[in-house]
């Protein structure tokens, strides 16, 4: 296979491709992977971790102060919001931090794919019912020591956040629907694919649908911001700009292009 490096270089012929396939498009898909927080200074979160049901919440309820009821929102979120500002949108986020929902994006454009921190389940999910955390929340906050558990079963409660089984996504339907309008609609308009940090921990949630997209849709281009893996496939390689550049970087250099 060749060397294809020289695809994904971060210059300014890069910066004004980008702004320019933006500026021509007034459609937007996003998708925000793990890379995205983490350009932010984010720590990766281990939902995979083992925990006995006491161990629970005293580990986790400090990440979600931290990253989902958190009021600062980092720079990258804003300036996203920024270039999304007066365009028809739709965002894909496989993060449970609220940062996306914070960053002045419409609410209703939003699909959590993989949950949201701030919202609890039954460990069982014995309803397909999920809570608001926040009441919750206070009570850890002043008792270390407090464990919700399900009010209908007695189960532990746990985190809405898919970790590969008995994830509660009720919660996601109506956001789900609206993702796949938002694919389905205007095929003979100019669409802008915008990934940013999507890499290989879960490619069938965004990176490879991405693909596809592009593949099928006539008008649009693929932009795709990822120091790890920047590569798009070959099929892909005509309608694809790549660049293997920090998101925190990117996003300041295409918003100064565009204005």
């Amino acid at each position: 296979m060749h060397n294809r490096d020289h695809e994904v270089v971060w210059d300014d012929k890069k910066i004004e491709d980008i702004a320019r396939a933006i500026k021509k498009s007034n459609r937007i898909l996003v998708g925000l992977g793990g890379g995205m927080p983490m350009s932010a200074g984010m720590s990766v979160l281990p939902f995979d971790k083992k925990l006995k049901p006491e161990e629970y919440w005293p580990f986790w309820y400090p990440h979600i102060k931290e990253q989902r009821l958190v009021q600062e929102v980092p720079a990258v979120y804003t300036q996203l919001a920024q270039l999304l500002d007066g365009k028809e949108y739709f965002i894909i986020d496989s993060n449970a931090d609220g940062f996306i929902q914070k960053s002045g994006v419409e609410l209703g454009h939003i699909y959590k794919a993989q949950g949201d921190m701030a919202r609890l389940q039954c460990s069982k999910n014995c309803k397909d019912q999920t809570w608001i955390g926040k009441s919750h929340f206070e009570k850890m906050e002043k008792d270390p020591s407090y464990q919700p558990v399900c009010p209908h079963c007695g189960a532990p409660m746990i985190m809405n956040v898919y970790t590969g089984k008995g994830f509660c996504e009720e919660r996601y339907q109506v956001q789900n629907s609206k993702y796949f309008r938002f694919i389905n609609a205007k095929a003979d308009e100019p669409l802008v694919v915008l990934e940013l940090g999507v890499g290989y921990t879960m490619p069938e949630l965004i990176r490879f649908p991405f693909e596809q997209i592009v593949m099928n849709h006539p008008n649009a281009t693929l932009v795709r911001i990822n120091t790890n893996h920047p590569l798009c496939v070959e099929e892909n390689k005509h309608k694809a700009i790549c660049a293997g550049v920090d998101i925190a970087e990117a996003l300041p250099c295409i918003l100064e292009k565009i204005k």
